[in-house]
């Protein structure tokens, strides 16, 4: 396994590979993240894995500055998968020292996630569009976890003509349900338990929908007015298009049920597709 810090090293290392498939993730993995570099590997010996916690993306210098910095024990990890390539940059060497060029995404970006997030899918996508650039994979493996991001960044590569197949790969769970995460990693013994119950009530809630006895409207009040009774704070919980992210408009059955909410101080994120049959 090579390890490269520099866009000089990364070009140079990548001369000898063809076919890529590329995984960028911020570090501290976990489950998840090796689920996606599995499926990589499986489509090309050829895999690049990036590590590199991008500043644009945090809403909060306290959250940049305190997400976990595990590179050591992430590079173990990717040794024993035997990932050939590694990118883990600096900040000063992936971003300008005024960066002010940057990504602006569809009205989407602005909605869910990025309504109590403000600018953090551009910066997402502006660095996502800067590895693009110097890796130029074949392939670009993202987690189904993070809906939302997913979505947008297939609607990057669509409409600025990248040559490159994004591809979901489904959330890796934990026993109990709960989506693997680096934050789970915060919740306290107690919180720990409580977690999966934002997975369970999603499930409630698909199962409501498919009944189609109550509107989804009725269904989203229901299950918020739950959570926040056990404790959590709820930012949303709501039955979107699967295909647009936005209110479903009549006779569509793809449908995603799309969730965040902070348990502690611990901000969770979890979706369910499915469909409604006629």
């Amino acid at each position: 396994m090579r390890v490269v810090h520099t866009q000089t090293e990364l070009i140079e290392a990548l001369k000898i590979l063809t076919h890529i498939a590329f995984v960028p993730t911020m570090g501290n993995l976990h489950e998840g993240h090796l689920k996606l570099i599995e499926e990589a590997l499986k489509k090309t010996k050829h895999v690049v894995v990036s590590i590199f916690i991008n500043p644009l993306q945090f809403n909060s210098k306290d959250d940049f500055i305190n997400y976990p910095r595990t590179l050591d024990e992430d590079l173990l990890m990717l040794q024993k998968l035997d990932v050939p390539l590694v990118f883990a940059p600096s900040k000063e060497d992936i971003l300008e020292p005024s960066q002010t060029i940057e990504i602006q995404l569809p009205d989407i970006a602005n909605d869910l996630c990025g309504k109590f997030r403000p600018g953090h899918f551009n910066g997402v996508a502006t660095i996502v569009c800067k590895l693009f650039n110097l890796i130029q994979p074949e392939l670009a493996f993202f987690g189904k976890k993070d809906f939302q991001q997913l979505f947008l960044i297939k609607e990057l590569v669509n409409q600025l003509s990248y040559p490159i197949h994004i591809i979901g790969i489904d959330t890796v769970r934990d026993k109990d349900g709960l989506a693997k995460s680096s934050r789970n990693n915060l919740l306290s013994e107690e919180n720990r338990k409580k977690a999966s119950q934002l997975f369970k009530l999603m499930h409630e809630m698909k199962d409501k929908a498919m009944q189609k006895t109550s509107s989804f409207k009725e269904i989203e009040e229901d299950a918020v007015s739950l959570l926040n009774a056990s404790g959590w704070r709820v930012d949303y919980l709501t039955i979107r298009s699967a295909q647009s992210l936005k209110t479903p408009v009549f006779n569509e059955n793809q449908m995603v049920i799309l969730g965040a909410a902070t348990l502690g101080s611990v901000r969770l994120i979890d979706n369910i597709e499915f469909c409604i049959q006629d």
